[in-house]
């Protein structure tokens, strides 16, 4: 029951995820369609801009409630008042930042004079998501995940609105659009506080101390330090390409540069229900058991993760054009590299890592992929173009973030590097899926010309009918698990787990 209890946390935790990226997936498209590429890279980079440096200004002090808040009575409130304050203070710096001048050194670094009236609006955005932030590990620790994810639906449906009304009543203006995601952090802030006061209610001190204040910079600080180098790792790309590139040509990079939607729905879950077990096995010396249930997740996430980028893969060009018009149909290159990572997400090394207490080894590794992917994309990008940046950061991923992880894994786990993973069986789902892929595309020479939504629809279902034979022998466990939980969720057998 309690892991039945864990998964269905980690499923309502992840809807949240996909809620936010499928808001922003519909604003994509829509702003694909309704502006030319130079507005939707002012609109795109401005957003950039708070990505690229929100790993740095959280310092990791959200996943610090985490440690401090559980079990707490007497000083919950004040914990919490604290976290607020330092996150309130970081996004107030930045927002000071982007009002007073940075806005117009960013707008010359990347080349674009629209971005100084853009990021100046979007001033007032950090100061007020930021605090926002701490509500996932707020409202977890207090078991109120539902809470979380009405919240999450909410906002995203609301800032979804904003944007749509703002680009219908002014339809060429990236101003308006960030404007109304500025305004939208108003709502955002304002929910996110009621709902954390709300499960944190004022009993005890409530009043937060100069010792608590500096215990939770000295717990958040090493971890923020390597989320946020890790975050900027797989982040340089977008931000070489904004100064080494046109606006034109970063428009078609960041369309294609992207997670596939509702992937960190997967991984999130997964992960949190595996990591309390693995931590607790790891500690209790039992590694052959760890190591069995790392194993068995990766097999169960290569079952969702391979074949959908394979799908992906096959249908990308008229993909990008169904979601941003055919002006974007070159965004499908960058998009297909970037699917190459795909196999190395079905492996979570970190939770290996975070087991054994060593983040002191995810810090080094977000320091290396970071140097690396910089040195390796800067040239790439001058001399390949936008593909560079991806093919950088495949080839950084692929020749020392993966060699890596399976060196240190392994003696962490007391094996050899082969025997972490089950390679066979995933090497196996992949060649599958390639012979799958290469039947399928052949199907597009001889499909109408011009019709997108049909061709994208033929050439999936014939990789899936080409496919699931096989996935069906390979996986027969996995898929037969996943049925089974789909069961237990489904509305009258819930009672019946």
């Amino acid at each position: 029951m309690a892991k039945s209890s864990r998964s269905f946390k980690a499923l309502i935790l992840g809807s949240g995820s996909a809620a936010t990226a499928l808001v922003s997936l519909i604003i994509a498209a829509v702003l694909s369609r309704n502006f030319d590429k130079g507005d939707y890279a002012t609109y795109r980079q401005t957003l950039l801009v708070y990505e690229f440096a929100a790993p740095l200004l959280t310092l990791g002090l959200p996943a610090a409630l985490f440690y401090f808040l559980p079990g707490e009575t007497s000083r919950a409130r004040a914990i919490l008042l604290e976290n607020l304050i330092l996150l309130g203070v970081m996004g107030l710096l930045f927002s000071f930042f982007l009002a007073f001048g940075g806005n117009s050194l960013l707008a010359d670094r990347f080349s674009n004079p629209a971005l100084e009236k853009t990021l100046l609006v979007f001033a007032l955005y950090p100061v007020l998501f930021l605090p926002a932030s701490a509500a996932s590990a707020c409202l977890v620790v207090r078991d109120k995940v539902h809470w979380f994810t009405i919240h999450i639906v909410a906002t995203r449906l609301a800032r979804l609105g904003l944007v749509l009304g703002a680009i219908w009543i002014f339809p060429d203006s990236p101003l308006a659009a960030i404007s109304a995601i500025t305004i939208s952090s108003f709502l955002t802030c304002g929910s996110a506080l009621v709902l954390m006061f709300r499960a944190v209610p004022r009993t005890g001190i409530s009043r937060p101390s100069r010792h608590g204040l500096t215990s939770q910079l000295k717990y958040a600080i090493p971890l923020g330090l390597a989320v946020m180098l890790e975050s900027m790792a797989l982040g340089i790309d977008k931000v070489l390409v904004s100064i080494l590139c046109e606006p034109d040509q970063f428009a078609v990079f960041v369309n294609g540069a992207m997670e596939i939607p509702f992937i960190r729905m997967i991984t999130a879950a997964t992960m949190a229900v595996i990591l309390p077990e693995i931590v607790a096995f790891y500690k209790t010396g039992k590694k052959a058991e760890a190591l069995g249930l790392w194993q068995r997740s990766a097999r169960k996430i290569a079952v969702l993760l391979l074949p959908l980028g394979g799908l992906l893969f096959v249908a990308a060009p008229e993909l990008m054009t169904l979601f941003y018009s055919g002006e974007y149909v070159e965004s499908s290159r960058p998009f297909r590299i970037y699917l190459l990572l795909l196999p190395a997400r079905v492996i979570f090394f970190g939770v290996i890592f975070q087991a054994a207490g060593r983040s002191d080894l995810i810090l080094k590794r977000a320091v290396g992929t970071l140097l690396l992917n910089a040195a390796v994309s800067y040239p790439m990008i001058k001399y390949f173009g936008i593909e560079g940046a991806a093919w950088g950061t495949v080839v950084v991923f692929w020749l020392y973030v993966i060699p890596y992880c399976l060196v240190y894994c392994s003696r962490l786990l007391d094996t050899v590097w082969f025997r972490l993973m089950p390679f066979r069986h995933l090497g196996m789902i992949l060649l599958a899926i390639v012979g799958a892929m290469l039947v399928a595309s052949q199907m597009r020479p001889f499909l109408p010309a011009g019709h997108t939504l049909s061709v994208a629809v033929l050439v999936s279902a014939a990789y899936v009918v080409i496919l699931m034979p096989a996935l069906i022998l390979l996986c027969r466990s996995e898929l037969r698990q996943y049925w089974q939980m789909l069961l237990r969720v489904l509305p009258g057998n819930r009672g019946r787990s």
